[in-house]
């Protein structure tokens, strides 16, 4: 079956992957975005994708202007049967949908209808959701509308961040991809409607990594688990005698254990309770939240009692 891949981040690389060792299936290209500068030294690299696909004498396709005559041409040439799509980082136009013999299927990591849209494992994570899944979906001109091939469920749980949760979710994904692709050579073609009512995932942005310490414990442990990767929930921390440090929050836990009345003067964002394995905060509701591993600005990543130690922190430093 004449396949295209379609992707760009490294949560590609898997699904990619599994096309290469699936020896029914003539992978003719990957279609991936172009390279960019990246890292410290903004080294213009290629995408994971195409790094991948070199390694194995794929054909690579690369641009940002999927709606230009030429791009339309280079993927018409190769007279697709299907192509499997995978973060890839565009919407693409109807005409090159329409160019597939069998169609463009979609890898959407949620349940569609919920969490349409660039950002589904963050978002289902900074919502407090208790499962989500891995969509296979027919890719058509909206938003990730497309019918549905099949969805896989797996559950959320408090402990699980961006790293984790992904890791799951793209074992779900692989596996439901090489069954979708055996059904499709057996002929088998399934188109479900999407129902239900639908959210969306918007690109995340450093804007909202700013802890606002008036919220919740719960809210908060959910911002800096679905941030882990990038850009990373932050704060400011002024110490006594020491200013202010520019902190990212790494890994969190509601605090379950200090409760009662610390003082009427307290503020949220206010240091309660210094211990050997985290820093304990008060947070909006009266709730506390443990910090377990934080990274000063420019510093290496350090766990609670090294943080704790190298800069001195007291009880009833605050972070702002």
């Amino acid at each position: 079956m004449n396949t295209l891949f379609w992707g760009s981040s490294q949560l590609s690389i898997p699904f990619l992957s599994t096309l290469l060792n699936n020896k029914f299936i003539k992978l003719s290209a990957v279609v991936t975005l172009s390279d960019k500068p990246q890292g410290r030294g903004m080294k213009i690299l290629p995408t994971p994708v195409r790094r991948l696909a070199q390694e194995h004498g794929i054909k690579t396709i690369m641009s940002d202007v999927i709606a230009s005559e030429t791009f339309y041409k280079n993927i018409a040439e190769l007279e697709p049967e299907l192509s499997v799509v995978v973060s890839y980082g565009k919407i693409i136009p109807n005409k090159i949908i329409k160019l597939h013999k069998i169609g463009m299927i979609n890898i959407h990591f949620s349940l569609l209808p919920k969490y349409r849209g660039a950002a589904p494992i963050q978002w289902a994570l900074i919502n407090g959701e208790s499962k989500t899944g891995v969509t296979i979906f027919w890719i058509d001109e909206g938003l990730d509308t497309g019918d549905i091939f099949v969805q896989k469920e797996t559950k959320i749980t408090i402990d699980d961040n961006y790293f984790t949760l992904s890791e799951r979710l793209i074992k779900l994904g692989t596996n439901a991809l090489e069954d979708v692709v055996r059904q499709i050579l057996d002929g088998k073609i399934i188109r479900i409607s999407q129902k239900g009512e639908a959210s969306y995932a918007p690109l995340i942005n450093k804007q909202i990594a700013k802890i606002d310490w008036d919220k919740p414990a719960i809210s908060i442990h959910n911002l800096v688990r679905a941030l882990v990767q990038w850009p990373k929930a932050y704060s400011i921390l002024s110490v006594k005698n020491k200013g202010s440090i520019k902190v990212k929050i790494l890994q969190t836990q509601i605090d379950t254990e200090t409760v009662g009345n610390l003082g009427t003067n307290l503020v949220p964002g206010t240091v309660v309770k210094i211990s050997n394995h985290y820093i304990s905060v008060l947070c909006g509701e009266n709730s506390f939240i443990k910090i377990l591993k934080l990274q000063p600005e420019n510093k290496n990543v350090l766990d609670a009692q090294q943080f704790i130690c190298g800069y001195k922190v007291q009880q009833y430093d605050k972070f702002s």
